[in-house]
């Protein structure tokens, strides 16, 4: 086991550093630092570290990206600015015309302590449980947003 951690982590160190494009340049290239190792071998290990072709050479598949939820896209797109108005309500503005766009997606996200949304323009009205609801939904809007308290995005 020790011996298969070795080779496989020392593939890794040869991809990065060399234009490894066989399997043959790779066993090759594990002869040249000592380790003995059958093409068999090499192959699964390759399909073991997830290897992938890139550009005719061996390569470390990337990270895919995360998967973004697109309702809070929408909330990072459009929301400029967060205030309370009372106890109960919010009053969030977007671009002229983007209000509908964020209060589905408010409603989609389905935020704990917010009640519903009505839009117009460039202003949704948010209404909230109360007062711990709405300093709850408002940081949670803010942080999606990227504001910071108080701030308005231009």
């Amino acid at each position: 086991m020790r011996n298969l951690r070795h080779r496989r982590e020392l593939i890794l160190r040869l991809i990065a550093r060399h234009a490894l494009s066989t399997q043959e340049e790779l066993v090759g290239a594990l002869a040249a630092e000592g380790v003995v190792a059958s093409q068999a071998s090499v192959s699964r290990d390759i399909a073991a570290l997830g290897l992938i072709k890139a550009g005719g050479r061996w390569a470390i598949r990337p990270e895919p990206a995360p998967v973004r939820d697109p309702l809070e896209e929408r909330v990072r797109e459009f929301l400029l600015s967060v205030s309370p108005a009372g106890p109960n309500l919010l009053v969030l503005k977007t671009p002229p015309g983007e209000a509908q766009a964020l209060a589905y997606a408010l409603d989609g996200l389905a935020l704990a302590g917010l009640v519903g949304t009505v839009a117009g323009d460039d202003t949704v009205f948010a209404a909230v449980e109360g007062h711990e609801a709405s300093d709850r939904v408002a940081r949670r809007l803010r942080s999606l947003a990227g504001l910071s308290s108080g701030s308005r995005r231009a």
